[in-house]
């Protein structure tokens, strides 16, 4: 693929195999805007409103998302790496009525105050990430990569985590009376909160 710079031309309607870099999307409107095997370094989009757009095979590198709006926009096989996408809602964005994976990849990403509440998101990778207070209620991430990430005051009720890798993931507050963690996978010393939900003190842990 060659990836040509290119001005962000509002009045263009289709992208595909671009470069966007280091441009300033801060609170604007883009509306019936498809981009297709795009590449965006270095892009602010904090507070946009992104609407009715899609994005497939697309990469966001070094990027500001944070609350920006992504009302009835479809997100498809769609990377973050080293970006902010804080008080995102994702409930409002469109996705399809089957379940499919890989629609959301972040690495090394703030995805923090975001809700994914009710979404389908089997195999989602959330590695190495910083997600902090973020709404995971009723949402299905079944095999999912969460790799150590910071789970800090994360929202898990009625979540399917079946086969999810919590690996050196923390601060982790999730009731297993109430959630689906059949073959999860955790790792000590964050693992011991899992019993705290059951009552159940631990002491005098040490490394084998």
């Amino acid at each position: 693929m060659i990836l040509a710079s290119t001005l962000f031309d509002l009045d263009k309607a289709s992208y595909s195999e671009q470069l966007l870099e280091k441009l300033d999307c801060s609170a604007k409107t883009i509306q019936n805007k498809s981009f297709e095997n795009c590449n965006f370094k270095d892009v602010n989009f904090d507070h946009a409103k992104l609407l009715n757009c899609k994005f497939v095979d697309c990469e966001f590198i070094h990027c500001t998302l944070n609350t920006a709006i992504v009302t009835n926009t479809t997100f498809s096989r769609v990377l973050f790496d080293n970006s902010k996408l804080m008080g995102i809602n994702w409930t409002t964005a469109k996705w399809p009525q089957i379940k499919l994976s890989s629609l959301l990849n972040f690495y090394s990403c703030n995805i923090s105050h975001s809700s994914f509440f009710g979404l389908s998101f089997s195999e989602i990778n959330i590695q190495e990430c910083k997600v902090h207070d973020v709404d995971f209620r009723e949402a299905d991430l079944s095999y999912a990569n969460l790799v150590r990430s910071d789970f800090d005051q994360s929202l898990f009720v009625k979540t399917n985590l079946t086969g999810a890798d919590f690996s050196e993931a923390i601060n982790y507050n999730i009731d297993v009376a109430v959630n689906e963690v059949k073959k999860a996978i955790f790792t000590f010393p964050d693992a011991v909160n899992l019993l705290h939900h059951l009552g159940i003190e631990v002491r005098g842990l040490f490394s084998l």
